[in-house]
């Protein structure tokens, strides 16, 4: 039996029609359609509060994971509040003047805000915490 080009050609384009469409929405996938992306892309999960704990005797440090891109005299806001715990003593970092990572303290107690150089760098925050406790710092 001879196929004719028509026909094979025919079948090869209905068959990966199919397997396109059964890629698009696999076998018992809900119907209900995606969540649109929205605006804020990375600013959306590097900002706001998050969430962390730290332990006795010891420097934590938390990381936010996320670049924050400065500019010459930039200055960075960081803040924490304790939810769950005693008091933590805190430091942060920035840059100094010339661009190098320096650790400021930012004192003791259950909640707290400091405003440190920042400058013409991108890189994480980062906070080092030292006592037992649950937080949100941002």
């Amino acid at each position: 039996m001879k196929i004719s080009r028509k026909i094979a050609t025919g079948a090869v384009s209905l068959l990966s029609f199919a397997v396109i469409a059964v890629g698009a929405a696999p076998a018992g996938a809900s119907q209900a359609a995606a969540p649109a992306p929205t605006a804020l892309g990375a600013k959306g999960v590097c900002s706001g509060w998050k969430n962390a704990g730290s332990v006795p005797g010891k420097w934590s440090t938390l990381n936010d994971g996320c670049a924050h891109f400065g500019f010459k005299g930039m200055k960075m806001v960081y803040g924490w509040k304790v939810f769950k715990g005693g008091s933590i003593c805190v430091q942060v970092k920035g840059f100094n003047a010339k661009g190098k990572k320096t650790w400021y303290k930012a004192g003791c107690g259950k909640n707290g805000q400091i405003t440190v150089p920042w400058g013409n760098v991108a890189a994480p925050k980062e906070m080092k915490v030292k006592g037992t406790a649950l937080l949100r710092w941002n």
